[in-house]
């Protein structure tokens, strides 16, 4: 393919990746911009918006029934909006590294625009590598737009690192100092978001015709299996049957046309509430509607852009009555998108330092080492919900069902897995998460099992969220528990949290059959939580020793075995 002449008309594409809008989207604007010639009647061009339904990507390597049929839902409607526009969205299935050539020859594409990814996500990187090779080779001119933050996250105007000396490895590790950084950025303003392009805004020359090739996939079983993997080497595994189980439904449905009508509902709508939102006040055992705004699914995939979620939640506490307190973040609304910024700058400065190293213990910047234990048994059962403790089973019914928790189920499930009863590697459980949530993110997911495991950026091990008392003083009745875990729902509430402190009549009486139709727990929380604390406070001094320059063995006696230590006293998190 040639290189483009300067009296030739740009024949331009945008490849939507994670930012599946309209609104707000620099980078298909540009796009659009360069096929209208820049409003030069003669030089207009084509424009062709592309999405790949790639099985090798984040979104889909691990992938649920629900979060399957969630993208494709986006993808959908991104294609319907497109129409309204005139235009339509070509869909394709493969690697983008062969795809994208055949299609460039096809339609004579000289220029591509796309959403960028800052994080350094290891398959992203190696797919934009190879695909920028080719394009280089075909004179295909590239361009990459930072649309996935309120700021760029990089070394580039406005970004973060460019504010930080240039160093990614400067970037701040705790919320306050981040909070700092962001203030310091503009005096802290947000860009206001771009409006979506009108029909008026696409070339005359785009197809509208009736071209059935390149259609959005309608049905899950529809995506092709990950390339170079076998069935048994990856998850959650999945077939024609599951996709059609009713049991098994997104808690919100997916696309950018629901995303701004849910914003316009939960936050513009409500000014009182939205100004005076506090996550931690939220409930987490609500059965009939979330306590919380259920706009993460929608970020996560770009849907909607966290400007517009900003201004929008700035406009509503700007008309919220007088009377209402103001939250501030980082417990605020404005807080929970000033945490997902926080979370990605931390992906990108881990993996500025050592790439791939974000989702890994090992060789992690942000990471302290722990000697997890692995047992297979355990994560099955934590896992499919059979741990014999209500409330986390319940949370994670509720994953499997629906792909969403709220977020100290969230807590509790992985205190559980990790260091509060199970011992087990917070990477499984980041990766069973990366499977099953609607709203799995690279960066926040990894993030979150960081913190939760006390393995980094929060170090309080000693807090202990309890898989019984944690939620009995908001959900006393165990309604919660009666929908997600049904064989227990005839219980009496005082058995409803320990069922095993019942009697057989009692049991009985609730169609209840521990180790049949219920598991009893799988572990004593009031001893291995003591076990598992005395455990971390060990990796700790492992640590500090390593971090001084010892080689960490100073605190292992000479027969192998952890030395004794006074514990620090338990805090159970009620």
């Amino acid at each position: 393919m040639s290189a483009l002449k300067s009296n030739d008309a740009v024949v331009a594409m945008h490849w939507f990746r994670k930012g599946l809008r309209l609104h707000d989207n620099a980078g298909l604007l540009y796009a659009l911009s360069l096929a209208k010639g820049n409003n030069d009647a003669n030089k207009v061009g084509k424009f062709y918006p592309v999405y790949i339904v790639d099985p090798n990507c984040y979104q889909l390597l691990k992938c649920s029934v629900n979060r399957a049929k969630f993208l494709l839902e986006c993808v959908q409607d991104l294609h319907s909006s497109l129409k309204v526009r005139g235009s339509r969205l070509y869909v394709v299935t493969g690697d983008p590294v062969e795809v994208l050539p055949k299609l460039w020859s096809e339609w004579g594409v000289t220029n591509m625009t796309y959403d960028a990814d800052e994080t350094g996500e290891p398959y992203s990187v190696e797919r934009d590598g190879a695909v920028q090779k080719v394009a280089m080779q075909m004179g295909v001119e590239m361009m990459a737009f930072q649309t996935e933050t309120l700021r760029p996250l990089g070394n580039v105007p406005g970004g973060y690192v460019a504010n930080l000396g240039g160093l990614a490895s400067n970037a701040p590790s705790t919320m306050s100092s981040f909070q700092q950084l962001l203030s310091r950025i503009d005096r802290g303003n947000i860009p206001v978001p771009l409006a979506a392009p009108k029909k008026a805004d696409f070339p005359q020359h785009s197809n509208v015709d009736d071209d059935e090739k390149y259609l959005p996939l309608e049905h899950p079983w529809d995506i092709p299996w990950p390339r170079g993997y076998k069935r048994n080497e990856i998850g959650p595994v999945w077939d024609r049957k599951d996709c059609l189980n009713a049991s098994l439904r997104p808690i919100v449905p997916g696309g950018e046309t629901i995303a701004l009508q849910r914003l316009e509902q939960v936050v513009t709508a409500r000014p009182d509430w939205t100004a005076s939102f506090e996550k931690p006040k939220t409930s987490c055992t609500e059965v009939s509607s979330p306590s919380t705004t259920v706009l993460s699914p929608y970020l996560s995939l770009g849907c909607i852009s966290p400007r517009t979620v900003w201004h929008a939640v700035a406009d509503a506490t700007k008309r919220a009555s007088s009377k209402t307190n103001r939250s501030k973040p980082p417990v605020s609304l404005h807080g929970q998108i000033l945490w997902r910024d926080f979370n990605n700058l931390m992906a990108h400065s881990a993996n500025a330092q050592n790439p791939g190293s974000w989702g890994r213990m090992e060789g992690n910047p942000y990471c302290r080492s722990v000697p997890w234990s692995s047992d297979p048994k355990l994560l099955a059962a934590w896992k499919g919900g059979r741990t014999g403790y209500p409330w986390i089973d319940a949370c994670m019914a509720q994953l499997r069902s629906e792909g969403w928790i709220h977020h100290l189920g969230r807590h509790a499930v992985a205190c559980f897995l990790t260091r509060g009863d199970l011992w087990q590697s917070w990477e499984a459980g980041a990766d069973h998460f990366e499977g099953e949530l609607l709203d799995a993110d690279y960066a926040i997911n990894n993030f979150n099992w960081l913190w939760l495991s006390c393995s980094g950026f929060f170090y309080q091990y000693f807090r202990c969220y309890s898989p019984i008392a944690f939620q009995k003083k908001n959900d006393p009745n165990g309604n919660y528990i009666r929908k997600w875990v049904p064989e227990l729902a005839n219980l009496p509430a005082k058995y409803i949290y320990e069922p095993w402190t019942a009697n057989i009549s009692i049991l009985n009486a609730a169609g209840v059959k521990l180790d049949k139709n219920y598991p009893r727990p799988i572990v004593d929380h009031a001893i291995v939580s003591k076990e598992n604390m005395n455990k971390m406070s060990l990796a700790y001094d492992m640590h500090k020793d390593q971090q001084a320059g010892g080689n960490g063995a100073s605190s292992i006696k000479s027969d192998g075995s952890p030395p004794k230590k006074k514990p620090k006293t338990q805090t159970k998190l009620k």
